[in-house]
């Protein structure tokens, strides 16, 4: 028969197993109040829930058999001294701290011990007794979750230092409000140490973010840890509040100057070399810089940071402030020119304009490079330097050239002196307006007023040139190279001048003028030499014409002509200018040579046969001059005119003929007086006064009407001859008078100048009795 075993929780059957500590575990302790029987519910609930609080299947603060546990403590941040102790390898004393949970601190208690030792399938049983039997749940146990806990501040620190900047950031963020009031109470606190804290973790923060992008712009690819950087940028932003000086943004563009600063720097320091040569480096460095922000930089920032934007205007500023540090230094006028050039040109046009990047870049929301006070500084400094030193290399220039004429020279000795005078300000002048157009004005007027003095030096210079060499006979071709040479100069300097002048508006037109005073005067006298040179050689060939031998021979008009032809080789060596008006020149004087002797009364002809003999040899020699001028391209076209017009009055019987030749020849010739045309009417023996009143009545009605005659001619070529006696003529009508009185007179007259010309004067050696 089977042994029924005995129920544990009968008050007459006695437990077998001994408590644990000696006594029945579900009995209190002696001096306790007496507790509700075993079997009651209240104690069969109250024994659960005591179990329940030691089963390893808490989560949460409540169980799975649905009973609620104790409150959790939640524990207080380590100092920086725990951290410091964990750093060494060290436990604090107390042994480790446990994770979370309830009852935390406490082991907790394993149901094995109520299937161990002592008992066996009996006891077993008693203690599934005590526990009410549950439904089954499959509910899948899970291992309790652990509560994040604050990090001390050399942990934040050391996440700075790997950086996991974001992570980072975010722990300061918690430490920030805990300093501000936010953490849980019974937190220890210590607000100072902690404020401090907080500001010593921002520091290190950022200086690992700023470093991270001064590796980024190094680098040619994307960097791993700039993602970290944008993430706390874009943290710190979604806070609330202002930003203060908290504020990254605001930190990262200023990193970001510093690491452009420090990156044209380091090219730039400890490295000789000129100002172009630096500037090279600046552009290089630059352009491969931005090139790389573009092709790397763009894609890895989002794009409300505008990074493209940021880095140049970076750039741009650094750039600005290295050209103003040159600018400030002792500079040559090359240099000068180099920092204004690199403000207005050279960095748009290499830079700017640079395909690479020129589609991302706006010129015009860039400020210049040089503050407007800087460049007037520099312009001005530039001007002042180039007048200095124009004046004192264009004197020097002078001078040398002085000293060479008193070397010999060789008819193909071609001096470039007006090449080297023109480039000692040719390249200011050109190079000034690519600046600004203000500066080359500025550059323009300065140059042109140097150019004015040293004109009229040079004149000065020539002018005494002149007055050594007169007399000088035995360097003849010497001095006609040197006065080609001189005048050869004049065509140039006067375009050059012309030039500056119009880009010089200030005192342009004034400057101009003494520049072209200073180069006529050159020219003149260049020309005056050079004719009188051709003129004295051909003197024993002009003291023929109109002589006793003069009608019946032509050796006067082929030496005449033969001296001419020698010396074209001579003057078409001068510059087209100066070649035109010697031509023109000589070719009025050659003509003088003609005409001075008919106008003089050298020769006399009161028979009309003579007169037409005369008339008719004076335009055989005429054309042959003017053939001989033509060949010579002289532009005095009016000249062939004069000889046919003196003969036409002098040949012509009608008054009314004579009238109309008289008005022809005022026409071409205004300087033609009523002196020229009486000693005219002289020669040709016309005494009548009613005759001469009438044709001397012409010049009368034309120099009063001068306003309305037409000028077709050069003025100035019968104001060069001068009338050596008067014509007095009796203001009586010689209308009544009988021809013999006539003839008396006219004989009378012939006498008394036969008479004038043999007392007064004395032939020269070779020269001829001009009277016919």
């Amino acid at each position: 028969m089977p042994v029924t075993a005995p129920n544990p929780f009968d008050e007459d059957t006695p437990l077998d197993r001994p408590s644990p500590e000696g006594g029945n575990p579900f009995q209190e302790d002696e001096g306790e109040g007496k507790r509700d029987p075993m079997g009651s519910d209240a104690k069969r609930r109250g024994t659960l829930e005591k179990i329940a609080g030691l089963s390893p299947f808490w989560k949460g603060g409540k169980s799975l058999l649905g009973v609620r546990g104790a409150p959790e403590k939640r524990r207080g941040r380590r100092k920086s001294e725990d951290v410091s102790l964990l750093s060494l390898g060290r436990k604090k004393e107390g042994g480790e701290e446990e994770g979370g949970g309830p009852g935390g601190g406490v082991k907790r208690l394993s149901f094995l011990w109520l299937g161990g030792g002592g008992g066996g399938a009996g006891n077993r049983s008693r203690r599934e007794s005590m526990v009410e039997v549950l439904p089954e749940r499959n509910e899948v146990i899970r291992e309790p979750e652990k509560t994040r806990e604050p990090l001390s501040v050399l942990e934040i620190l050391h996440l700075i230092q790997h950086r996991e900047l974001r992570s980072a950031d975010q722990h300061i963020i918690e430490l920030e409000a805990e300093c501000d009031g936010d953490s849980s109470p019974g937190t220890l606190k210590s607000p100072g140490r902690q404020a401090k804290d907080v500001t010593l973790l921002y520091e290190a923060l950022m200086k690992e973010m700023w470093a991270v992008v001064d590796e980024s712009l190094n680098n040619k690819g994307k960097h791993l840890k700039l993602d970290e950087v944008i993430g706390v940028i874009q943290q710190e932003e979604a806070r609330e509040g202002p930003p203060g000086t908290k504020n990254m943004r605001a930190n990262w563009v200023k990193a970001v100057g510093r690491s452009v600063e420090q990156r044209l720097k380091s090219n730039l320091e400890g490295k000789m070399g000129s100002l172009p040569s630096q500037a090279t480096r600046v552009k290089r460095v630059v352009l491969e810089d931005l090139t790389t922000i573009k092709n790397y930089l763009v894609c890895s920032y989002p794009r409300d940071f505008e990074v493209f934007r940021i880095y140049h205007s970076a750039y741009h500023r650094r750039i600005s402030d290295w050209l103003s540090a040159a600018a400030q230094r002792n500079l040559e006028t090359n240099d000068i020119y180099f920092i204004l050039d690199w403000n207005s040109n050279i960095y748009c046009r290499d830079v700017l304009s640079r395909p690479e990047i020129s589609s991302l870049i706006n010129p015009s929301d860039l400020e210049p490079l040089l503050s407007s006070e800087t460049r007037k500084m520099l312009e001005q400094q530039y001007v002042s330097l180039v007048q200095q030193r124009a004046s004192q290399r264009l004197e020097e220039e002078l001078k040398l050239e002085q000293e060479r004429w008193k070397q010999e020279f060789k008819n193909d000795d071609l001096s470039n002196f007006s090449g080297r005078v023109i480039q000692i300000m040719k390249p200011h002048v050109d190079r000034a307006p690519l600046i600004n157009e203000e500066f080359g004005m500025m550059m323009a007027d300065t140059c042109l007023s140097c150019f004015s003095d040293f004109l009229h030096s040079f004149h000065k210079t020539v002018e005494q040139f002149y007055s050594e060499q007169n007399g000088l006979a035995d360097t003849t071709d010497a001095f006609i190279c040197r006065v080609i040479n001189i005048v050869n100069c004049c065509p140039t300097f006067r375009e050059f001048a012309s030039r500056m002048a119009q880009l010089a508006k200030t005192h342009g037109a004034e400057l101009l003028h003494e520049s072209e005073g200073s180069l006529d005067g050159i020219t003149g006298l260049g020309t005056q030499g050079m004719c009188d040179l051709v003129l004295h050689d051909m003197k024993p060939f002009s003291r023929k014409v109109l002589g006793r031998r003069w009608l019946n021979s032509s050796d006067a008009c082929d030496g005449m002509t033969s001296i001419l032809a020698d010396s074209s080789n001579a003057l078409r060596k001068l510059s087209q200018g100066p070649y035109q008006a010697t031509v023109s020149e000589l070719h009025r004087k050659v003509m003088l040579e003609l005409v001075r002797p008919l106008i003089q009364g050298k020769l006399s002809c009161t028979a009309t046969k003579t007169r037409r003999k005369v008339a008719s040899k004076l335009r055989e020699e005429s054309r042959q001059l003017g053939q001989m001028f033509s060949k010579l391209e002289s532009p005095q076209s009016t000249l062939e005119q004069v000889i046919p017009r003196l003969t036409e009055i002098l040949t012509l019987e009608d008054t009314a003929s004579i009238q109309m030749e008289v008005a022809m020849l005022v026409s071409d010739f205004p300087d033609f007086r009523k002196r020229h045309l009486s000693s005219l009417l002289d020669v040709r023996g016309l005494w009548d006064p009613s005759a001469r009143q009438q044709i001397l009545g012409v010049l009368h009605d034309l120099e009063s009407a001068d306003c309305l005659l037409p000028c077709r001619g050069t003025p100035g070529f019968f104001s060069d001859i001068a009338i050596t006696r008067d014509t007095h003529c009796i203001n009586v009508s010689f209308s009544r008078a009988s021809q013999f009185g006539r003839r008396t007179l006219s004989h009378l007259s012939r006498r008394g100048r036969v008479t004038t010309s043999q007392t007064g004067s004395v032939l020269r050696p070779g020269e001829e009795d001009t009277q016919l």
